[in-house]
């Protein structure tokens, strides 16, 4: 049966990091769960515990000169792991070096990867212990919220560092730009898209106060990791001033609501477009391809547009006041069909 690798991306570790792979090699002196330790010194200040790494049986130890982000260290042992080509692999499972992840808890993802590789684990905390510091319960939470609704999908811990990944997933994740802790996040909004379901299993939750081996910064890392959510809610902001500007223009002179919208939508979808494709997204094939999907999505939204404005009046809404309340439940729907069939990478 086909294993993984073990990734483990550090930035100036402590004994944290020699005590976490103790335990893994004791907790499985056999190596039936795993193929290898991959531990990717992120640019640190110190080498002390990397060179004692060096010397142990199946750790390989891999190097950035300088600091570049969790996310470039994955994608280094990631493109590593591809390289080797070895046909006893299914894939990585990555954890911290910081002392939050048990060796159990690695090796049950491990577990889970091995039996089902073409799905994405996700090592699940529980947030219901008094101890969780505040703003990792509220930070989880609001990503949860965002999650479901921009995919739908219910995920119980959206910032967990323990995952178990399927190499073909890997595959594509090599190519992704983010190098911080968004990276972590965009992961699991292209899962889906990239054809993995996402499957939880519960860990054990481990706070340490005052965790001076953990580098995630609060309010930046969360700024990095919702920057793209909350570009794109700017745009649609400004794309939906400028939509119902016309659109209440067109009416007032018209009385016309479907040509309205139709108006309308053209010339805000020419600004929504040029700004997601070269802001928010930067991805996808050709732009006359892109602006094709587009085009055809735009049709679907100012359909479900056109639809909710008339309902609205039926029950005696006016279009005025219509038409923002049908543009704020399409919103979602725009960004789902924009993230995963306009803009989609092309492979």
């Amino acid at each position: 049966m086909k294993k993984p690798y073990i990734v483990i991306p550090a930035l100036d570790p402590d004994q944290h990091l020699l005590e976490l792979i103790d335990s893994i090699t004791t907790g499985d002196p056999e190596w039936n769960h795993y193929l290898g330790i991959i531990v990717v010194d992120d640019g640190s200040r110190f080498s002390d515990v990397f060179q004692q790494l060096t010397d142990r049986h199946r750790v390989h130890v891999l190097r950035h000169e300088q600091n570049r982000g969790k996310g470039a260290a994955l994608r280094t042992a990631f493109n590593w792991i591809i390289k080797q080509s070895d046909e006893r692999c299914s894939g990585a499972v990555t954890a911290d070096a910081d002392g939050q992840h048990l060796a159990k808890d690695i090796l049950a993802i491990c577990t889970c990867l091995k039996g089902y590789p073409d799905k994405l684990w996700l090592g699940s905390r529980t947030f219901d212990e008094k101890d969780i510091p505040f703003r990792s319960r509220l930070g989880n939470k609001f990503t949860r919220v965002i999650f479901r609704l921009v995919t739908g999908q219910d995920i119980k811990d959206t910032q967990t560092g323990l995952r178990g990944i399927p190499l073909g997933f890997l595959e594509q994740l090599v190519h992704f730009t983010s190098s911080g802790y968004e990276f972590e996040l965009e992961m699991l909004l292209s899962a889906k898209r990239c054809g993995y379901r996402i499957n939880s299993q519960e860990i054990t939750t481990v706070y340490e106060e005052g965790n001076e081996t953990s580098h995630y910064r609060p309010v930046i890392d969360s700024i990095k990791i919702y920057q793209k959510f909350l570009k794109f809610a700017s745009i649609g902001i400004l794309s939906a001033g400028l939509d119902y500007s016309v659109f209440a223009t067109a009416y007032f002179f018209s009385g016309q609501v479907l040509e309205s919208i139709v108006l309308a939508r053209v010339i805000s979808g020419v600004f929504n477009f040029s700004l997601n494709r070269q802001w928010v997204f930067k991805q996808g094939s050709h732009v006359a391809w892109d602006a094709t999907k587009y085009s055809c999505l735009a049709v679907v939204l100012v359909t479900a547009n056109y639809g909710l404005t008339e309902a609205f009046r039926y029950l005696g809404v006016t279009p005025f006041i219509g038409k923002p309340l049908a543009e704020g439940l399409v919103f979602l729907l725009s960004y789902g069909g924009q993230k995963r069939l306009v803009f989609k990478k092309a492979a």
